[in-house]
């Protein structure tokens, strides 16, 4: 898997949505990648405040972590046809990853 080409096919803020996602993919043989990181707020001057804490004071905290799962592009079509239907649907499918 190092040193292709891969496509986001996943991304999201669910993690039990991620984990069935991951699930599918294992049971249809597929390679994958996946991650779970912290979103970075964007607010200038590298300033550590977040905005959506401000935004949100009264509500509950926001989720920052971002679940995504990457496939080979040779993968990316029946990683999608595997996913469709199934799970939360990916807004930003088709983004490359170099």
């Amino acid at each position: 898997m190092f040193g292709n080409k891969k496509t986001v096919v996943y991304r999201s803020k669910d993690q039990e949505d991620w984990i069935e996602a991951k699930r599918l993919l294992e049971e249809a043989g597929i390679d994958f990648t996946h991650a779970a990181t912290e979103e970075v707020p964007v607010s200038g001057c590298g300033a550590k405040l977040d905005p959506r804490k401000f935004a949100n004071s009264e509500k509950k905290e926001v989720p920052k972590t971002v679940y995504r799962i990457e496939v080979v592009n040779a993968d990316k079509d029946c990683a999608a046809e595997v996913l469709d239907g199934k799970v939360l649907p990916v807004r930003s499918y088709g983004l490359g990853i170099q």
